[in-house]
């Protein structure tokens, strides 16, 4: 007959009956259940304990070793298989990283793989490519910004600089006792060319869009100011100097007696010798080929996106369109889109506080 299995357990009963109830698998509860059954002295012998548990006797062997040596810590220890070794990692991985981490990034999936063989004499399959990139790394084919490749990033960086001492000095140029507002301004053609975008469709289902071409357009002239929402528009024909002169002398009668900087590109109706520039208007012109530098770009994204895929029979019913959703605006709408860091650091530093507009359209 079997001798008594001698085995030393630190835990009481109770104590065990409280840890069975809180494990955390059916491992780790076998494994409890065995210890319980020990320490209460309803089981004695070690192929009893195999017989109960349905494991090999030297399974039972191993787990009161692994007590033996390392306590009830050791004996919980549950040791997960590691699985299959990533086939993107390490160094490859972070090139790929910061590869994506970069304007050019990837034109498609196929481009990374071919990528990937290239750099790191790599083959996966596009598939596998694909859902590393988009599942782990989380990134994703976008439409890019256009940028001129005449553009200089440096007179950017220099522009955004630049700005809070230009808006500081005028302050004390003109010695203003009330708010200097800063405005950005620019205009936008608007036709009934169909304005397309991405839709989302079932897997293998290609979107189609219903598009028309005519040339019919006006022009919209318009002006945001960021930091309080407030916008002004009027729609021309053309434009030229002679429209944008109406347009500033209009929008130097919304302001009053307020003085403002006012944000805008370089364009030839805007730097025409002719023009004469209304005495509460302080043109501020930013570098050229830099349109993303004029947060009233986003305002114009954001409205054409509102009618994407729609047909319009004449140009006054868009004309209509357009006036229906500017009536909509609202000025948190507007600070949303406008509200860009390097124009609203400007100023603060400046103790800038803005008086009190109402939207007037033309």
């Amino acid at each position: 007959m079997a001798g008594r299995m001698k085995l030393e357990i630190a835990e009481s009963v109770e104590y065990l009956e409280k840890t069975m109830k809180h494990a955390r698998s059916a491992a780790q509860k076998e494994r409890l259940l065995l210890l319980w059954w020990v320490k209460s002295g309803e089981v004695t012998q070690h192929q009893e304990l195999a017989a109960r548990l349905g494991r090999n006797p030297s399974t039972i062997t191993r787990w009161l070793q692994k007590y033996r040596q390392g306590g009830l810590k050791a004996l919980l220890e549950v040791k997960v298989a590691p699985g299959a070794k990533p086939l993107i990692a390490g160094q490859v991985k972070t090139a790929l990283e910061e590869r994506l981490s970069t304007e050019q990034g990837f034109g498609s999936y196929g481009e990374i793989v071919e990528w990937l063989q290239n750099s790191f004499n790599l083959t996966l399959k596009y598939a596998t490519v694909r859902r590393f990139v988009r599942d782990e790394l989380k990134a994703k084919l976008k439409v890019p910004r256009p940028q001129s490749v005449h553009q200089h990033p440096e007179a950017i960086n220099q522009f955004k600089k630049n700005i809070r001492l230009a808006v500081m000095e005028f302050q004390a140029l003109f010695q203003l006792n009330q708010p200097l507002r800063y405005l950005c301004q620019d205009e936008t053609r608007i036709g009934r060319k169909t304005q397309t975008g991405r839709v989302i469709t079932a897997h293998g289902v290609k979107p189609i869009a219903k598009v028309q071409w005519p040339r019919e357009a006006f022009w919209l002239y318009g002006i945001v100011e960021p930091y309080s929402g407030w916008h002004f528009t009027q729609e021309y024909e053309k434009l030229n100097s002679t429209n944008f002169q109406s347009f500033i002398d209009a929008i130097s009668e919304q302001l009053g007696d307020t003085i403002a900087v006012i944000q805008i590109d370089g364009a030839p109706a805007h730097r025409a010798k002719a023009l004469e520039w209304p005495e509460n208007l302080i043109p501020v012109f930013q570098p050229p080929h830099s349109p993303e530098v004029n947060p009233i770009e986003r305002l114009w994204e954001f409205l054409k996106s509102l009618w994407k895929g729609e047909n319009f029979a004449s140009l006054q019913e868009l004309r209509e369109r357009v006036t229906k959703e500017l009536e909509m605006l609202t000025p948190e709408q507007i600070q949303s889109l406008t509200s860009y860091n390097f124009i609203l650091d400007t100023l603060l530093a400046t103790k800038f506080e803005p008086a009190e507009f109402h939207l007037m359209q033309a």
